[in-house]
């Protein structure tokens, strides 16, 4: 693989990034505080530590230090960290992720508190932070409350079903960035293949006069496009033309570096370092299309939890194998199940040529705080990873969940279809999934969940159009559409299915779909011939196998949960990537 130019390991937002960085990742002292009593004692000012704590690890998994799964509501953090004389800069400080509810004191002064634990939490801290030594405390709310989005991470003392041991509190990388007075805060790139060039969108963190922004691109560190783009009070819009257009393609990947600089009187104000890939998707036909040539999707179902670590990967090289292991077992993309991922797991799916499907953590309820908790954090989670080229398709809902009665409540599709519109607002070019599954309202692609484990049974239900589209799903009697909605000839796939397991690992309350199977033979069998039964159908686009690895109690994963194989990867490559030659 081939880095890019902007490239530094363990940076955490690798498609915007600046040289004046440090991380907070390490020893924090932590405290629980069960009676949320620690306002009123004054805890933002500072506290005697209970115990430390690993940041970025949450307290419930081993690699934290505590690894204690009981729920607490409210916890605390603090440590020191120490600043040079940062001029008239700005100081801003970064949570990747902190679920749910932070807030953030510097030397004893409130910065601020934010609602979410999908998206990235910025705070500017400048006016607290002083030259020398600082002290930094944070406070994190989390519950077990079904309104807010939880994904995966259960609502109870206990696991049960697919879901398990909670995340609360910081789960991220931590870290404080210099910035300039003026400086970008967005960026939005669009590649225009009609067009042979970039569209570039940007925002500034406040109004500047008689400005610029100088976007420059290269192609293996050759000029190939450069623009001056005029900012208009905060923002601005252009296009920057390309000498040569190459292609971002699945397996190879393919990025153009790009640098970006705020000028003004021909001196840089701030600059920044990106890249882009050069591709398209849509669909056509009842195809999906990259790059005008169908795209068969060869997916696997990818949680993105850790053995001991939980939903943060033990560090970088982690994320890095995970892909890389799974491009070795014949797949050439993930579907990003309940999980808004590390975005250095884009940044090497960006590199590597991987398709990732971007889906949002569910709510389990239906009310007004549900709603508008879900719609605010996706629209973040949607703007925060639009661009990157790997991402091909967003993922709003799964199996109806959080909105159970989908199926005939008026109220409940109308508000699928809006936050449907509110992704196609933000991006208009790729697929977004309604409800992933069944029970599909307006959707780009329809998704279909069945886990028989017979391959020749699997092939029977879902071999016609009419089977795909009109009758009831035999292994959830559910419904691919809700009522008042029909097909409307979009591209046909099976995102779930599989999810085989092995009676020497299926006790308690360990299991996997359907009847286990005793040896490796009978298991690579099975898989083989579900396989078999969904690509022999002429119309299906694609799959998505469940799953990449164990996870706690559910051991149907190709993989252990401490991501040992089951079978080699050659073995599995034959039955998933069935293109290879005999």
């Amino acid at each position: 693989m081939q880095h890019t130019k902007c490239y530094k390991r363990d940076y955490p937002r690798p498609q915007f990034v600046r040289d004046n960085w440090i991380n907070l990742n390490g020893s924090w002292d932590f405290a629980f505080d069960r009676d949320d009593s620690g306002e009123n004692k004054g805890y933002q000012n500072g506290f005697e530590a209970q115990k430390k704590i690993n940041v970025p690890f949450a307290y419930q998994c081993a690699a934290s230090g505590i690894g204690n799964a009981e729920m607490c509501q409210n916890i605390w953090y603090k440590r020191t960290f120490v600043m040079d004389d940062i001029g008239l800069n700005r100081l801003l400080l970064h949570f990747e992720g902190s679920d749910y509810l932070t807030k953030v004191w510097v030397n004893g002064k409130y910065c601020g508190s934010e609602v979410g634990g999908y998206h990235r939490l910025t705070f500017d801290i400048t006016s607290a932070a002083v030259q020398g030594n600082n002290t930094l405390v944070v406070k994190v709310f989390d519950s077990y409350s079904r309104e807010q989005p939880r994904g995966k991470q259960r609502a109870e003392d206990h696991d049960y079903g697919c879901w398990y041991v909670d995340t609360s509190g910081i789960y991220k990388t931590v870290w404080l960035e210099v910035v300039p007075q003026t400086y970008l805060s967005e960026v939005k790139l669009t590649p225009n293949l009609e067009s042979k060039g970039l569209e570039i969108r940007f925002t500034l963190n406040q109004p500047y006069k008689n400005a610029v922004v100088a976007a420059c691109a290269y192609w293996q560190g050759k000029a190939v496009g450069e623009t001056l783009i005029d900012v208009c009070d905060t923002c601005g819009y252009g296009f920057l033309s390309l000498d040569e257009v190459n292609l971002w393609q699945v397996g190879q990947g393919g990025l153009y570096d790009l640098k970006l600089q705020l000028k003004a009187d021909d001196k840089v104000v701030d600059e920044a370092e990106s890249y882009f890939g050069m591709r398209e998707i849509c669909i056509r036909d009842g195809k999906i299309l990259l790059n005008g040539k169908p795209l068969y999707q060869r997916l696997v179902l990818d949680q993105g939890y850790w053995e001991n670590c939980d939903l943060t990967p033990p560090d970088e090289d982690a994320l890095k194998k995970d892909l890389t292991d799974c491009m070795s077992m014949g797949f050439n993309g993930c579907r990003k199940h309940e999980k808004v991922e590390d975005e250095r797991f884009l940044y090497y799916a960006d590199v590597y040529g991987y398709i990732v499907w971007a889906e949002m953590p569910s709510v389990y309820a239906f009310t007004e705080v549900s709603r508008e908790t879900l719609l605010t954090e996706w629209k973040k989670v949607v703007a925060a990873q639009y661009n990157h080229p790997c991402v091909l398709t967003w993922v709003a809902f799964n199996e109806s969940w959080g909105v159970e009665q989908i199926k005939s409540d008026l109220r409940q599709q109308r508000f699928v279809n809006q936050v449907y519109l509110a992704t196609k607002e933000i991006d208009a070019m790729r697929p977004v999934i309604c409800n992933d599954g069944w029970e599909h309202t307006l959707s780009d692609i329809l998704t279909l969940h069945d886990y028989t484990q017979d391959g020749k049974l699997l092939h029977e239900s879902f071999n016609t159009v009419e089977k795909c589209t009109q009758k009831i799903i035999p292994d959830n009697k559910k419904q691919p559409f809700v009522d008042g909605y029909s097909y409307r000839g979009q591209p046909i796939m099976i995102t779930e299915f599989g999810g085989t397991s092995f009676i020497k690992d299926t006790n308690g309350n360990r299991w996997g779909y359907g009847t286990a199977v005793q040896d490796d033979e009978e298991y690579l069998s099975r898989i083989g011939g579900m396989v078999k039964g969904i690509v022999d159908i002429p119309f299906i686009c694609g799959f998505c196998y469940t799953q990449v690895s164990n996870v706690y109690h559910e051991v149907n994963g190709l993989l252990e949960f401490d991501r040992t194989s089951k079978e080699s990867f050659e073995k599995y490559r034959k039955v998933f990537d069935l293109t290879l030659p005999e």
